[in-house]
């Protein structure tokens, strides 16, 4: 936002939390953590020393995979202002910091958070930032909500700790809503990550949702039982990020899975790269998700038009 690095400040404001603290003790707990994570046990935080291992090694990652997902929507709709958000299920208010790296109109961000120990924490890290004010803090349970009066709804890593009913139900709130536009679900970029997400998405096109990211149709997704649609981003590594994680490598690579759909129609593009594009001298190799199929298709040096753009195209990315 404005002249303020919001990655760079994200991270000076993680260390500080730190001070005074064994980052030893941090290491081990965070990867009692990341067991649980992969074993997919959800438990309540047991401990401070937890939350904190968490913040350290998950809100980059959560930050920069909520923000790739964020920049799609507006690549993708540009014309959808967004002004107000209400973010269910905020934690240590990851979304503050990618909403304000991208939109600088915003006026409010209800946060809805029960474990009030993160929102302390989510207060601490965003009181010295300009738009402090914006923020609105609630310690109470996702579900308890009805108001989604807000032009988008968040709901980051949250979904896959959810079940089916509870799903439906803030979807069906979401369209309650006369005033809310967007909404977003993001989560781990697994097979029941995925899971969630193909869900949600089922039941947004159920309801008349038109898709922005990362489906470009709102057919059935074509996607094999044994695969799952997820995306990655590049996530640079502190020292102590990198540290608390027992990783050799100053960058990490966060895989995601997303969903973003509106209420009004969305001009969308026609296919999406599923896959590390495949580069010669002479073609390019792509997997797309298009026209409801998953495609494979080569763009050849003499289609001059298409193939520059193909040579600079990404995992993730967009294409005609």
């Amino acid at each position: 936002m404005n002249n303020i690095d919001l990655e760079k400040t994200l991270f000076d404001e993680i260390k500080k939390l730190l001070e005074n603290l064994s980052l030893k003790e941090l290491r081990n707990i965070n990867l009692g953590l990341t067991k649980r994570y992969k074993e997919r046990v959800h438990n309540k935080f047991l401990s401070d020393s937890q939350r904190l291992a968490y913040i350290t090694s998950r809100m980059p990652s959560t930050f920069k995979a909520l923000l790739k997902a964020l920049q799609e929507m507006v690549k993708i709709a540009p014309e959808i202002k967004i002004q107000t958000v209400l973010d269910l299920g905020s934690g240590p208010g990851t979304s503050v910091w990618s909403l304000f790296s991208i939109f600088e109109d915003i006026l409010k961000i209800n946060l809805i958070e029960k474990d009030a120990k993160l929102v302390e924490y989510a207060k601490v890290l965003t009181k010295n930032l300009p738009f402090e004010n914006k923020l609105h803090f609630e310690i109470n349970d996702l579900l308890k909500i009805k108001n989604y009066d807000s032009d988008l709804v968040i709901l980051s890593y949250v979904a896959n700790e959810l079940k089916d009913y509870a799903l439906d139900k803030i979807v069906n709130n979401w369209f309650k809503s006369e005033s809310s536009k967007v909404i977003l679900f993001i989560e781990p970029g697994t097979k029941y990550g995925f899971k969630s997400i193909n869900y949600v998405r089922d039941r947004l096109i159920d309801k008349g949702a038109s898709m922005i990211a990362p489906c470009p149709n709102e057919l059935k997704c074509p996607m094999k039982k044994n695969d799952w649609c997820h995306f990655y981003v590049r996530v640079k590594r502190t020292k102590q990020h990198q540290y608390i994680k027992n990783a050799t490598l100053a960058y990490e690579d966060e895989k995601f899975s997303y969903v973003i759909a509106s209420k009004d129609p969305v001009r969308k593009p026609n296919s999406r790269v599923l896959r590390y594009p495949k580069t010669s001298k002479t073609e390019v190799n792509l997997v797309l998700c298009k026209e409801g199929q998953i495609k494979q298709e080569s763009i050849y040096i003499k289609d001059r038009k298409n193939f520059k753009i193909a040579k600079k195209l990404d995992w993730g990315d967009s294409f005609i």
